[in-house]
């Protein structure tokens, strides 16, 4: 396994891999002259320390699309190791234990993240286009934690639930409250919630954003009681209610919704009166403490950061950008927040709370 080249990211997990040399240090002058020098000295050492192998839960049209834009900018090869956010978790807790140095991925982040297992990235920043807040939405690069050790690659809406629009009329559902109607029963699957997905998310945007945890575990009872078909497959999810054998998928990934809508299939997304959440998904950046391979790590980071990589990586996702430059021609409305919608944000409290969710979830959905 040595000749594996590592750094680390979270794209919803976004992990990479090198060889190793110094971290880079924090750049104390922020003059033209001085930044240059500085990026192209880290990209001549980035060349020489091999290919980067990114741990990601990304669809492989972006996976795509950032290796054949990333390498032909840089010559440097770039590989993916893709999967589901729980395989990925699984080969890092395994590959942690053989001894090798790969970062987790970003559903493990709130366990990982208080043990020092990431790096703080801000002295990983160089090119001023990147540092610049006036770029971001929100006047500031963004962190997703205080410790800036968490990078917010992109900024899609999701609510979490997907409808067959010939089997749910317009205003039938508007709130959540409206899944739990009579007419629902036995119409409805949900992706298991007990492990990390959408299915999660949405229990923990129920229990956090909306409810509570008092006023939401009651609700996730009441829902339950409605026996929505567990599964764990995110693809036939959303085909099930394109075919319409479900009317709803609740726990719906936002990215195969847009799939089915893409080649004309009878679905669409709720968008709640209660609000909707901004979720990063697969669109979070980390980097290990201690990288392999630093120079390429910083590279990279540098590029999708920019109004290139952000353009690359938004319209390959499907997600728009946090950059404000970055058109969001070409990314399906559905994944839009819109003006003056009610919004929530995802946080590193969020996901910490999903851990606390999916347990709730395993006791309220377990089968009799």
């Amino acid at each position: 396994m040595k000749h594996r080249k590592i750094i680390a990211a979270s794209i919803v997990c976004l992990l990479l891999a090198g060889v190793a040399s110094g971290i880079p240090g924090a750049w104390a002058s922020s003059s033209r002259a001085d930044w240059e020098v500085k990026w192209d000295e880290t990209v001549a050492a980035a060349k020489k320390e091999g290919k980067l192998v990114i741990y990601s839960g990304i669809n492989p049209e972006a996976a795509q699309a950032l290796k054949g834009a990333f390498s032909q900018k840089y010559g440097i090869q770039l590989d993916f190791m893709l999967g589901r956010g729980a395989e990925l978790a699984a080969k890092y807790k395994t590959e942690q234990t053989a001894g090798l140095n790969i970062p987790g991925a970003f559903n493990l982040a709130p366990s990982l993240k208080p043990q020092g297992f990431f790096a703080p990235l801000e002295a990983y920043l160089i090119l001023p286009e990147v540092k610049d807040p006036k770029a971001w939405i929100g006047g500031k690069v963004p962190f997703m934690d205080k410790e800036k050790t968490i990078l917010m690659l992109n900024r899609g809406y999701t609510s979490y639930v997907t409808i067959n629009t010939q089997l749910v009329k317009e205003g039938q559902i508007k709130t959540l409250t409206d899944l739990l109607k009579p007419e629902w029963k036995g119409k409805v699957t949900f992706f298991d919630a007990s492990i990390p997905s959408a299915g999660a998310g949405w229990s923990t945007f129920v229990l956090t954003k909306i409810y509570g945890w008092e006023k939401g575990t009651q609700f996730l009872k009441q829902f339950a009681a409605t026996e929505p078909a567990i599964t764990r497959d995110t693809r036939q999810q959303v085909e099930w209610v394109a075919k319409g054998k479900y009317a709803i998928a609740v726990g719906a990934q936002q990215g195969a919704t847009t799939d089915f809508i893409k080649v004309g299939a009878p679905v669409d997304i709720i968008r709640w009166q209660e609000g909707g959440m901004i979720n990063t998904a697969s669109g979070l950046l980390e980097v290990p403490a201690k990288p392999e391979n630093p120079n390429a790590a910083t590279v990279f980071i540098n590029w999708i950061m920019t109004k290139e990589g952000q353009a690359v990586f938004a319209k390959s996702f499907g997600n728009p950008s946090w950059r404000l430059d970055v058109p969001t021609d070409g990314i399906h409305p559905s994944r839009i927040p819109l003006p003056g919608e009610k919004l929530f944000v995802d946080d590193m409290e969020f996901y910490q709370q999903q851990m606390k969710a999916q347990k709730l979830a395993k006791e309220i959905f377990a089968k009799p």
